[in-house]
């Protein structure tokens, strides 16, 4: 969480903010002193841990499976641009201010009015404002599998944040072609132009997005390489990694 805090400190220069994530810190660093074992959800973060003399790591990551569709649309028959997201959370609403109030001005003066849908539960006012003929906010849906399969690209414009994006794993899963900032792929082993698109500043993000939904060659394969780059994160994987973690406490 400090480091999530940390990040959000210095996007807004909040000397507030960043004295509450050192006190975080703190109590996360001495609640990992004082345990047998602490488990993160990616590499980096266990990183980090090591940095500060937290040796006793162990890396058990979220699950994510492969959506088995029977009819995976083409290229040619999806439309729009998907998030998801709890808005509960401040870096989604965030996100999807830059994206609708920065991002997209630029990619509809270009492509045309292109629909965003904002999926999530617990809409804020600043979210809910956003809405228009073109950009909708459904608010909690029991089921989000056809916008998953219908839309053309995935966007997580993510300033801050920590760990493993839970969005970006769903997208994955549904292989639907992602544009993320470094932030949004941190801890996923995704490479640039190869299963993920990234961009860090508006006009390069919007630039990104407009190369994507026109490029059906570039958008196939980075489509083809999304459930390659899920492999290690389905149950199997993560049930050896927890017999190892069981295994080595048994021995403790």
């Amino acid at each position: 969480h400090y480091i999530r805090e940390l990040r959000q400190a210095e996007k807004e220069n909040n000397k507030k903010q960043k004295h509450q994530a050192e006190k975080t810190k703190k109590l996360e660093l001495k609640s990992a002193i004082n345990a047998d074992f602490t488990v993160t959800v990616t590499e980096t973060e266990k990183s980090i841990l090591n940095s500060e003399n937290i040796k006793n790591v162990f890396v058990i990551p979220n699950i994510h499976e492969p959506k088995h569709q029977i009819n995976i649309k083409s290229f040619e028959e999806r439309n729009g641009l998907l998030f998801i997201g709890g808005y509960k959370h401040e870096p989604n609403i965030d996100a999807v201010k830059w994206l609708i109030n920065e991002i997209m001005p630029l990619v509809w003066a270009k492509i045309g009015p292109v629909p965003v849908y904002l999926l999530g539960s617990h809409p804020s006012q600043e979210v809910t404002a956003l809405a228009n003929d073109i950009v909708f906010v459904p608010g909690f849906l029991e089921n989000v599998d056809s916008y998953f399969e219908n839309c053309r690209v995935f966007t997580a414009p993510l300033k801050y944040g920590a760990g493993m994006k839970g969005k970006i794993g769903q997208s994955l899963e549904y292989h639907l072609p992602i544009v993320t900032t470094d932030i949004g792929a941190e801890g996923m082993d995704l490479t640039n132009e190869k299963n993920i698109l990234i961009a860090n500043q508006t006009k390069e993000f919007a630039e990104q997005i407009i190369k994507l939904y026109q490029d059906p060659i570039l958008w196939s394969n980075i489509q083809k390489n999304a459930s390659k780059a899920i492999a290690n994160y389905n149950a199997d994987a993560v049930k050896n990694k927890l017999s190892e973690l069981f295994k080595t406490l048994d021995q403790n």
